[in-house]
């Protein structure tokens, strides 16, 4: 008999997730509401490149730091 082995420990489930679009003090309850639905997964930075490079000689990352650190607190994972 062929027994299959499992590739992956859990199932990734998720979606766009775009909180700079959004009031920070929002962000939690965006998280709360996606870990109620079981999504373990976003995608994010999508239409903030303007957010991260205000210049042509010029980034900031405080705002997607602020992100990431939010998302591994909740623990998400990001692609």
């Amino acid at each position: 008999m062929f027994a299959m082995k499992p590739m992956f420990d859990h199932f990734l489930f998720g979606g766009d997730w775009n909180p700079e679009q959004w009031p920070e003090d929002t962000w939690e309850h965006d998280l709360d509401m996606l870990e109620d639905a079981h999504i373990n997964e976003v995608t994010i930075n999508v239409f903030s490149w303007a957010l991260l490079q205000p210049a042509e000689d010029r980034y900031d990352f405080s705002m997607l730091d602020k992100i990431v650190a939010l998302l591994v607190k909740h623990d998400f994972s990001t692609s």
